[in-house]
């Protein structure tokens, strides 16, 4: 169970740190703009630095899977980090080695030191103990700041902390105060939006949540199934083939825990995904055989916001249609508005998480409004689903 009381800060003053997060930014738009992934470590690295502490930034980019690439050099965010500091970065072109260990000593305290791509190394995902060892001699403690990376047992998230004093950062302790009140105590009535298209991947998920909310709303492609299996003619949308017996499964286990199942009752389809696809609003016993759902219908849509207008806590992972294809992406905004309209208003507390989720919400422009938006994507699934994260059981999280 998540035991945030168990959080062991920092406390220490004139060390030389190693923070582990997770800059794992999209690269194909590192020139556009600045990644909220690096915005948030603002606060955790000035809180260091107030310190006189020596800050040494570990991180992976991307999957070079033991192999160095150029172009997965974390000096591409060298760039980024400076304007969001406002302080130089001095990147290392290693993470381990006596060079790398005589170049940090040879800084003074309150410098900002990044170091290269740990999954350079295959040392790093295979969770070697040497790998690590040699991680932990480059500092005097560890903290972990890196909640989405926190559900891989590898060398600089779990090993590491066997070889050298270890906390929990600034925004892991944020994540975890935030999801227990979503995953353990969430205000009831509580509401879960899930959406996604494998139910095979989310069934323990749906399960988990069906103990503790009091109504789950299926979006997206995930929808579709359990429309089939209502005997909904879905014509040519996405669906997953041979998963009737986890429906049945997660029906059932719903009904035992008096979670009520909201699924769409109208729909917005055609025939292709384009901008310029003519589009039909049908209820779901009336998909023309051409065309396939690619978003939910108004009278879905009013009934999704009666739901949550009626409910205390609302978590979403997933949106409500092909939202990054317009005009498919009504239902997502729309609901995302309403949601964000209601936190401001003190109505609900609301929680979001998961990549494309956090998409939706910055094309929403209300990611702001949001009570609390998770920086993880497969650690929240994972913790939703009662799993224990490696990089939370060595602190004493989990």
């Amino acid at each position: 169970m998540l035991n945030a009381s168990n959080l062991k800060k920092i406390t220490e003053k004139n060390k030389t740190v190693l923070i582990r997060f997770d800059l794992n930014v999209p690269l194909n738009s590192i020139d556009e703009y600045i990644s909220d992934r690096i915005i948030r470590i603002k606060k955790p690295i000035l809180n260091l630095l107030n310190g006189n502490n020596k800050v040494i930034i570990l991180s992976h980019l991307g999957r070079p899977k033991g192999e160095i690439k150029n172009e997965l050099s974390l000096q591409q965010v060298v760039p980024q980090l400076e304007k969001v500091l406002e302080k130089k970065i001095n990147f290392l072109p290693d993470c381990i080695g006596n060079e790398i260990k005589d170049k940090i000593n040879s800084f003074e305290n309150g410098t900002v030191i990044l170091l290269e791509n740990c999954r350079f190394y295959k040392e790093e995902e295979e969770n070697d103990h040497d790998f690590a060892k040699q991680l932990s001699e480059l500092a005097d403690v560890y903290i972990n700041d890196a909640f989405a990376c926190s559900h891989r047992a590898h060398a600089s998230i779990e090993a590491i902390s066997h070889f050298m004093p270890s906390y929990c950062g600034d925004l892991l302790e944020e994540e975890m105060i935030n999801l227990q009140e979503v995953i353990h105590e969430p205000l009831s009535p509580a509401l879960t939006i899930i959406g996604g298209s494998k139910i095979s991947t989310k069934i323990t998920i749906l399960k988990n949540l069906s103990k503790k909310m009091d109504t789950i709303v299926i979006a997206g492609g995930m929808a579709n199934n359990f429309l089939k299996y209502h005997g909904y003619n879905i014509q040519k949308s996405l669906h997953e083939e041979n998963v009737d017996h986890l429906i049945s499964e997660i029906l059932d286990f719903s009904s035992k825990n008096n979670c009520r199942l909201v699924l769409p009752i109208d729909v917005v389809t055609a025939d292709k995904i384009s901008d310029k696809a003519d589009t039909k609003e049908s209820n779901i016993d009336n998909i023309e055989k051409q065309n396939m759902i690619l978003d939910i219908g108004k009278k879905t849509l009013a009934l999704i916001k009666n739901e949550i207008s009626k409910s205390k806590t609302v978590f979403w992972n997933g949106p409500l249609g092909v939202f990054e294809t317009s005009p498919f992406d009504r239902g997502t905004v729309e609901i995302a508005n309403f949601i964000g309209t209601l936190t401001e208003n003190n109505k609900i507390r609301s929680f979001a998480g998961g990549g494309d989720t956090i998409s939706a919400l910055d094309l929403a422009r209300v990611k702001d409004k949001f009570s609390y938006v998770s920086t993880g994507g497969g650690a929240l699934l994972e913790l939703i689903e009662g799993k224990k994260l490696p990089g939370l059981v060595a602190l004493g999280i989990l």
